[in-house]
């Protein structure tokens, strides 16, 4: 029985460090099962974020090739042609431009088929009160003094605006000079859909009497396109 004594010792010794030893495997094993969850869950998130990136890609390129939506009644093309006229216009191809110019007193209406230039002319006048069609964008004074040395009109810089501009229902108008003020010159600009003309009186000449200024603004104020 004395001699048990130290076998058994030695046994539950054993026994006890087995336990230990077998704990702690256990234990290790269990960590590293949590840590291959931790990893799986970790890789599962790389998965899903990655997946949500692709989404979102896929989504902005199906953006960019679908048609952006546009209101008809807004839409116009880059390109898009004048918009029709209304109704008649003036025209170079025309007698009297397309125009009715009525007799005025000793102003009477004539047609200049080679000069396309329709105008009023007075036997006691140098000078007539002339219509043209023009080309030139006429929408400002800035405009006007842009286009004025290559008008039949004017022919020269405008060297002082004498009235500035004055619109009307019909258009606009305005007095100028040129030439140091040698020439003075009324020009009413007015538009018929896409069409411009301007009608204009010497005021003042290098030779003769000028025009008077309410006879011109009668004339001008006159003329309209036939039906």
């Amino acid at each position: 029985m004395t001699r048990l004594l130290p076998l058994l010792a030695v046994l539950g010794l054993c026994s006890v460090a087995c336990d230990d030893k077998k704990a702690e495997t256990d234990k290790k094993s269990e960590t590293k099962k949590a840590d291959a969850k931790d990893a799986k869950k970790a890789d599962a998130k790389v998965a899903a974020k990655a997946d949500a990136g692709a989404a979102k890609a896929d989504a902005k390129a199906d953006d960019a090739k679908a048609p952006v939506a546009v209101d008809p009644e807004t839409a116009k093309p880059a390109d898009a042609p004048p918009a029709a006229p209304a109704g008649p216009e003036p025209s170079n191809d025309k007698e009297f431009l397309g125009l009715e110019l009525a007799a005025m007193g000793a102003w009477k209406p004539v047609w200049d088929a080679d000069a396309k230039v329709a105008k009023w002319e007075n036997e006691e006048m140098l000078t007539g009160i002339v219509i043209r069609v023009v080309t030139d964008k006429l929408e400002s004074m800035d405009d006007l003094k842009a286009a004025a040395p290559m008008m039949m009109q004017v022919g020269t810089a405008i060297s002082n605006v004498d009235e500035d501009v004055k619109k009307t229902e019909l258009g606009w108008w305005t007095v100028v000079s040129y030439d140091e003020g040698k020439g003075q010159v009324l020009l009413y600009v007015r538009k018929f859909g896409n069409v411009t003309t301007v009608c204009s009186a010497n005021l003042k000449a290098s030779m003769g009497d000028g025009i008077k200024k309410d006879d011109a603004m009668k004339a001008c104020e006159s003329y309209k396109v036939k039906a």
